[in-house]
């Protein structure tokens, strides 16, 4: 007898079921998987990149309307906003060009299925106006009068 209430196998499993025409199963190898698993830096990239320009731009416009009088916190503000500037375009131009590796692999994993012939088919169809379903008139109706 087990001595676990959540182990006991002797209950039964309801199991309800939706059911659909087709499913798609996608084979990926490990370093597919390890990619999708880690993402890309791009998300981290992108936001130190908005707070590195945001205390760029805070730094110049602290700049421009105060005035210093202190050599140090002017100086302070100047390496700020130059150096929050560089590294955040940087940052930002770095996001732009591997924003898309995660889609890429995920479209090249997808292109493994061909497109299926009834899908095609189905197409076909729906760009074919002359195309009957069953149950009607091949005819044009009537015209009254």
């Amino acid at each position: 007898m087990s001595q676990n209430k959540y182990l006991d196998d002797s209950t039964s499993l309801k199991v309800r079921r939706g059911r659909v025409e087709s499913v798609d199963l996608y084979e990926i190898k490990d370093t597919e998987l390890d990619a999708l698993e880690k993402g890309t830096p791009a998300e981290l990239q992108l936001n130190f990149a908005v707070f590195l320009l945001s205390l760029a731009f805070s730094a110049i416009a602290s700049l421009v309307t105060a005035e210093f009088s202190n050599k140090i916190a002017e100086t302070t503000f100047i390496v700020i906003s130059v150096v929050g500037t560089l590294l955040g375009a940087y940052l930002m131009i770095a996001w732009w060009r591997t924003r898309s590796k995660v889609k890429e692999l995920c479209k090249r994993i997808r292109q493994r299925i061909p497109a299926d012939a009834i899908n095609v088919e189905e197409e076909e169809e729906e760009e074919d106006p002359q195309a009957t379903t069953p149950g009607t008139a091949d005819e044009a109706p009537a015209p009254h009068g």
